[in-house]
């Protein structure tokens, strides 16, 4: 374990100032990236794809998920945040490094974690204009009870879950978290 998260006797481990427990093991993660991967393979027979990924988040999931697609792949990468060190989101977008070449390619963002489904809606509303033959969504994780406005299209999804923060596998808390190979969910415990 790295020294910033610490793991207690309980099972639990601290990142900055919150307490977190297991969430979904490693193994889960694994069956559900080979499954959206199946999905995909299926879906984009003979096809190619364009693979943008949400930094730094979706890193892990995108780096597991791309080894399980079959079909070729260009990945491009920007980077989109809404929370700073906040365990929720501030409904403020920043989006750096939005590339623009799209026009008749088949794009697939890859995001680790859809909240409020602000960041997913600005990327399709950004790269619809720019005339790609698609545009499909791709996460590890959603919070449909979240979704701010309307309800956000997922393509693909690994699962659904309730509106807690959670940690690892590339998912942070203030910087700090991505490294663990498990995700984690937030306590009202403070104490590790």
């Amino acid at each position: 374990m790295k020294e910033n998260a610490i793991i207690s006797p309980d099972h639990r481990i601290r990142v900055h100032d919150r307490t977190f427990r297991p969430y979904i093991h490693r193994e889960e993660i694994e069956d559900m990236v080979r499954e959206i991967a199946a999905r995909i393979n299926s879906d984009f027979a003979g096809e190619e794809i364009t693979i943008l990924v949400i930094l730094k988040g979706a890193m892990v999931f995108a780096s597991d998920l791309i080894r399980h697609i079959k079909v070729p792949v260009t990945i491009e990468f920007t980077k989109a945040s809404s929370y700073g060190r906040s365990m929720k989101s501030s409904g403020a977008l920043s989006i750096e490094g939005l590339f623009t070449e799209v026009a008749d390619r088949n794009v697939m963002v890859i995001e680790d974690i859809v909240d409020t489904g602000t960041t997913i809606r600005e990327l399709i509303k950004h790269l619809s204009g720019l005339q790609p033959k698609s545009v499909t969504i791709t996460a590890l994780l959603s919070k449909p009870t979240m979704h701010v406005e309307t309800p956000t299209a997922i393509d693909y999804v690994g699962r659904e879950i309730a509106p807690d923060f959670v940690v690892g596998y590339g998912m942070d808390y203030a910087g700090q978290g991505r490294q663990l190979d498990a995700i984690w969910v937030a306590t009202d415990d403070t104490s590790a």
